[in-house]
């Protein structure tokens, strides 16, 4: 069986490690894995082959559509004309839509990076359920942020 536990702080990665050597697990047991935030700025428009779920077409069209049909309305009105002034709201929204959009996308990226800030996995090799019982234990107390664990062959976690 395998403890996965992810750490934010190098400081009770330390002490977390320093407890588990107390009880006598072998250091070849015990795998350190330092976590880097690679999450970058998603592509603008997707393609056919990738999609990142982020569509920046609705709220530019739906911006556009609105400009567009205002510079119709109050257009007639306008010396320039209905059409000119309401292919010029097309536009005018279109960008206001995409850079409401982008601006949208950019501070959900800096929210996400501030919370996925997972700096240390290690990953615990042991034999027994009580072992993994006693690695758990220690990890809950140091504050670890994520706990799993693989059990070979198995689906339950129980027994052993």
């Amino acid at each position: 069986m395998h403890v996965f536990a992810a750490f934010e702080s190098n400081e009770y990665v330390e002490m977390a490690i320093g407890e588990i050597v107390e009880h006598q697990f072998p250091k070849e047991n015990i795998v350190f894995v330092e976590m880097n935030n690679e999450e970058t700025e998603r592509t603008l428009v997707d393609s056919i082959n990738y999609s990142d779920g982020m569509s920046f077409s609705d709220t530019t069209a739906t911006l556009a559509t609105i400009g567009m049909l205002l510079g119709v309305i109050y257009g007639s009105v306008i010396f320039l004309g209905p059409v000119i002034i309401g292919l010029i709201g097309l536009v005018a929204g279109g960008l206001i839509g995409y850079f409401f959009d982008k601006r949208k996308e950019k501070q959900k990226l800096k929210r996400r990076k501030q919370e996925m800030n997972i700096r240390i996995l290690f990953i615990i090799q042991c034999k027994t359920y009580a072992e993994v019982q006693l690695i758990q234990e220690i990890c809950r107390k140091y504050f670890v942020s994520y706990l799993g664990v693989h059990n070979k062959g198995k689906q339950s976690n129980k027994g052993d």
